[in-house]
């Protein structure tokens, strides 16, 4: 990607961005492209995440950095991912969702943990609990793209958003990413 285009990307999500409190679901554009989710407040974060070093989007941290439009998945969508999945769907939809779950100390849902599968949702109250959460303390900045695989790899690399486990090979914040990973399959 040329420098003038991830310019252009750079603009374009420190413009756009959708407060799921105030903003109506269709502010996010029905077509694929990338998201960086930044907290409100640094205070309202689980305390691990309180004092890790962070990148600010119009003076908020960036915490987590996706796509939407992956091939192989159904929710190829700004609004269908961001919205759907991770301010309302549940943990096994959403690896951001189960990064906070576990930072919050949620309970994982029994029936999921015995398939042993790594994939799980938290239980159904704590799930809601969870989108409530975020809805108060996160907003979404985007950016529509037609290459979204290729930008994330370069907004994680430009943001170093704590909760991006995997292409995150920073070593600022190694640390708590390890352990968030051992979290996560605890």
């Amino acid at each position: 990607m040329v420098h003038d285009q991830l310019s252009s990307i750079l603009a374009e999500i420190r413009s756009n961005c959708f407060d799921p409190l105030k903003d109506d679901l269709y502010k996010l554009p029905d077509s694929q492209g990338v998201y960086i989710i930044c907290v409100r407040k640094l205070e309202s974060l689980p305390e691990p995440m309180r004092l890790l070093n962070y990148t600010y989007i119009q003076g908020k941290p960036a915490i987590y950095t996706g796509i939407a439009g992956r091939p192989t998945s159904r929710r190829k969508s700004l609004r269908n991912r961001d919205f759907q999945q991770h301010f309302n769907g549940n943990a096994r939809g959403s690896t951001l969702r189960k990064s906070l779950g576990v930072l919050l100390g949620l309970r994982k849902n029994q029936d999921d943990i015995a398939r042993g599968n790594g994939k799980y949702r938290f239980e159904p109250s704590d799930e809601s609990k969870l989108s409530i959460w975020m809805k108060n303390k996160l907003i979404l900045h985007f950016a529509e793209t037609p290459t979204p695989l290729e930008v994330e790899e370069l907004l994680i690399a430009r943001y170093n958003p704590p909760l991006n486990i995997w292409d995150n090979s920073n070593p600022i914040n190694k640390e708590f990413r390890e352990e968030l990973s051992r979290l996560r399959r605890a």
